[in-house]
């Protein structure tokens, strides 16, 4: 088996799914219970507000900025999950004996991380939205809104500054570099990793900084903010960076934990 084969990759996808059913149920609730939330704060119904008072594009720039604020977080957290069901001596065993190629189970996980379980938010976004919306239409129909229609109808996620393709590159960079944390870090990844993470970026801007200073004393040049057309190559590059590493680290996992990687 060297060859990427659909068939066989379909069964592997398939079985994915229904180990991670409970994984996804849990995440399907929590987002459907912090969605309520929200709706609870700024729709006119619950908040006690009318439309008049907040406007339609306060309402909407509320909901997005909530979304825009923790999405890349949530997308981080998901990655993290990829190995996540391996934790037990019998469940690597059965990851490795199964009659698949590495590629073929690497893909299958790569899309539950990052297609599956932000659907799955999806679906709790969009049953918390009809279950506010049919409270709203029987107790208040004239201040019933809808948060999906809302989130929609009004440009603020893909912008000309910042076009659809931008923000895909910038997920997929993130997802990359979470699936790498997960994998590197078996217990509490995820708080590795975003501390790692924050780390990396923090330390990056302190070295900025300095050499910004050390410039702007020491030479005639200056650091100009300017947009980076290569941002774009940057990411891609990284994103491939991460993957190939964390295939690597896919390719050789272990039965038993003895490495400093697996701490």
């Amino acid at each position: 088996m060297t060859k990427f084969d659909l068939d066989r990759f379909g069964k592997v996808m398939s079985r994915l799914l229904v180990i991670s059913q409970r994984k996804r149920s849990v995440i399907f609730i929590t987002f459907l219970i912090i969605f309520l939330v929200l709706a609870k704060f700024t729709t006119p119904m619950f908040s006690g507000k009318s439309m008049d008072d907040i406007g339609y594009k306060s309402f909407v720039s509320e909901v997005v900025d909530f979304i825009g604020i923790f999405s890349p977080i949530v997308f981080f957290v998901l990655g993290t999950f990829f190995i996540q069901d391996l934790e037990g001596r019998q469940q690597r065993i059965n990851e490795l004996m199964l009659p698949a190629t590495n590629l073929e189970k690497f893909v299958a996980r790569v899309l539950l991380v990052a297609v599956i379980y932000p659907l799955t938010i999806c679906a709790a976004f969009i049953v918390a939205d009809g279950l506010q919306l049919l409270i709203s239409m029987l107790i208040a129909p004239e201040e019933s809104f809808s948060m999906v229609v809302a989130y929609f109808d009004i440009d603020t996620y893909v912008s000309a500054d910042s076009p659809l393709w931008t923000k895909a590159l910038s997920t997929l960079m993130i997802y990359s570099i979470a699936i790498f944390g997960g994998l590197l870090f078996r217990k509490l990844a995820w708080l590795k990793s975003i501390v790692i993470y924050f780390v990396v970026i923090i330390l990056s801007f302190i070295c900025f900084f300095y050499l910004k200073i050390f410039l702007y004393e020491s030479t005639d040049y200056e650091v100009v903010f300017i947009e980076n057309p290569y941002a774009s190559l940057i990411s891609i590059g990284v994103s491939l960076l991460m993957f190939w590493s964390s295939y690597k680290i896919f390719t050789h996992l272990q039965v038993i934990n003895n490495r400093w990687r697996n701490f």
